[in-house]
Parts: C-alpha cells; structure tokens; sequence
C-alpha cells in the first residue's frame, strides 16, 4: 500500500474514533445531568432514553438537553488546546485535530438547525422557552457563521501533517493531500459510523455522521490558496500502527456490545 493510501487509512480510523468519542461524550453529558435530576437515564451509543423525564420542571428539561452540545463545546476547545501544546504531527496530533473540530461542530451544527430540528437538543429547548422564531434563526446564523470560519481555518492544520514536498508543493497537490486526508477519511469513516449507529432510532442519528462532515469542504477547497508551507518531519501518519488500529476495534465493540444495548445509571 502506497503511503498516501496509508494516510487516508489512518485519518479515517482516527476520524471514526474521534466521531465515537464524541457521541459517547454528548450523550454522557445528557446522561449524567439526566441522573443528577431523576430523570432515571439510561445511556446508549448514540442517545440516552429518560424514563422520567415527563414530570420534571421545564428548566430541568432544558439542561438536560443543553448538557450534551455544552459537553461537545468542553470538548473542542480541551482538544483544541491539547492540540496547540503538541509539537510532533504524529498520530495523537491528528486526532486531536479531528476530535476538537467534531467538538465544535456537534455544538455549532445544534446551533444551526434548532429551528429546523425541534427534536433536536437546540430544537427542544427552543420549544421549551418559547424562544422567538427571529431570535432562533439569528443564532442559527451565529452558529454558522463560526463553523464555517473555523472549518477556513483548518486547512492549514491538515496540511501540515504533509512530509513530502511533492504533496503540498503546488495548489493542485495541496488539494490533492487535503483531500485524502480530510475528504476520503470523512465519507468513508462516515459510512461506517452510520452502519454502527444502526438500528435508526431516530431519522437524524443516520442524517448526522455525513451532514455533520460538509464543513470538511471548506478546508479541502482552501488548501490551493494556503502558501509558505514547511514539510513535517514526522512520517507516522504514512506508516502501518497496530495499536492505532487495535484501539479502533476495542471501541467498536464498547460502542456496539454495551452501550448500544444500554447502561443503566
């Protein structure tokens, strides 16, 4: 297998464990806020079910539902830090990398479609407070906004991960990297994260893993414009590693032999 090849082999399994990680951590976040009100929570892979949740006060609805994209919005600025500290564009960097943006745009993306979605955790608080229609469309456009600026801001990042010359040494190659290792690893790690979501809950569990990826156009498009580049000196992300890909099927299986059945808390 060529190295590019191998590129695009490991951002995906990065990207799906990053994807993984990040449901998992939004729906704790409802969860553990579910238990603290009674709502007796029962925690699955890519939802948490509420036993009683019905006779809760209005404002403990709303945290509950707010406690999942606040946890993913902790997440992407934790990740991006930790990805800032870190020096080597090694394995761990790229993942972060991942794990921070999926952070935001889990939260951003609530953000954008609260007024479309109201079953939704953004959608659901805006009908709990009755939330003006003008208002929930301009944080729609906030959220936006953000998310689109922060996908412009990416590009860089990504191709920094190049330790070849020849992949960022024209607008066409940058392109061309930026597209194995951020496009290729979000339509295929999208298509296995919607088999492992599976069986559909609700329809927007199925709609999530590809929609949530569209700002990866962004940086992909940007990357012929991005100039003055360094190669990395590090080519781990080119090589075979079986821990990475070992730690990848332990949580496929954590992810699909006990959370998807559900854990009581």
């Amino acid at each position: 297998m060529k190295e590019s090849q191998k590129i695009i082999l490991n951002s995906t399994v990065l990207y799906v464990i990053a994807f993984l990680l990040t449901t998992i951590i939004h729906e704790f976040g409802h969860a553990i806020i579910g238990y603290i009100y009674g709502s007796n929570p029962i925690l699955h892979h890519n939802y948490v079910e509420h036993l009683k949740i019905e006779n809760l006060p209005v404002f403990n609805k709303v945290f509950i539902s707010m406690a999942g994209p606040l946890f993913s919005l902790i997440q992407g600025f934790l990740a991006g830090f930790m990805f800032f500290k870190t020096k080597n564009q090694s394995y761990y960097k790229l993942f972060l990398l991942w794990f921070s943006i999926l952070g935001f745009s889990n939260f951003l993306g609530y953000l954008m479609t609260g007024p479309i979605f109201q079953k939704g955790d953004i959608g659901k608080i805006f009908l709990l407070m009755n939330i003006p229609l003008i208002l929930q469309l301009f944080i729609a456009f906030i959220g936006t906004a953000i998310l689109f600026y922060l996908g412009y801001k990416l590009t860089i990042h990504f191709l920094k991960f190049s330790y070849k010359e020849e992949w960022i040494f024209s607008a066409k190659s940058r392109e061309n990297f930026a597209f194995k290792i951020i496009i290729l690893p979000w339509l295929i790690g999208a298509s296995i994260v919607t088999i492992l979501y599976l069986p559909i809950i609700a329809i927007v569990s199925i709609i999530y893993p590809v929609t949530s990826g569209m700002i990866f156009i962004f940086p992909w498009k940007n990357a012929k414009r991005i100039t003055n580049l360094e190669i990395s000196k590090d080519n781990k992300i080119g090589k075979y590693s079986l821990g990475l890909y070992l730690l990848f099927l332990i949580l496929i299986v954590i992810f699909k032999l006990f959370l998807a059945p559900g854990i009581v808390l």
